[in-house]
């Protein structure tokens, strides 16, 4: 039942998501970038994801785009942001996908880009999944990791990140 009572929530939380972006979106008329972060499991406030949410907003604001709104916000099912930018919405898809793929922590970022139609835009190459390199889509519906082994490999990689600065 604690299970269920979580992914309810996750759900509920993912509806509320889409209602402020598209919110943004009637508001001020230009795309939305939404970051949440992707860590398996049901601890969604770790010092490892929250590590990880504070490094993703200064990779953001290193974008130097001219904001126009924001709302960032923790809770139980994770830290998540939402920015409405004035800027074109496959420029700032280009910028974001960057992030993701070439920064060290960026494989745990989730950055989508809505445009000013509410369309999500898709990136063109599927993410990998973080042990293998296989498609990662696949090994989490076969759940070919363990959450454990995922967890392990997070924080291996915040750690050696943090080394490096």
């Amino acid at each position: 039942m604690k299970l269920n009572n979580w992914l309810n929530r996750v759900l509920e939380n993912r509806e509320l998501r889409q209602k402020k972006q598209w919110e943004f979106i009637e508001r001020y008329n230009s795309p939305v970038l939404s970051l949440t972060i992707n860590i398996p499991g049901a601890d969604k406030l770790s010092p490892d994801a929250q590590f990880i949410y504070g490094v993703a907003l200064k990779e953001i604001d290193l974008l130097g785009l001219q904001e126009i709104d924001k709302n960032l916000i923790c809770k139980q099912t994770g830290c998540e942001a939402l920015f409405s930018f004035k800027t074109d919405a496959q420029k700032l898809k280009l910028l974001t996908c960057k992030i993701e793929e070439t920064h060290p922590l960026g494989r745990f970022m989730d950055i989508d880009v809505i445009d000013e139609h509410k369309k999500i835009l898709s990136r063109k190459v599927p993410r990998k999944c973080y042990i293998c390199d296989t498609n990662a889509k696949e090994c989490a519906r076969s759940q070919k990791h363990s959450i454990t082994q995922l967890l392990d490999f997070i924080s291996k990689t915040v750690d050696d990140y943090k080394i490096s600065l």
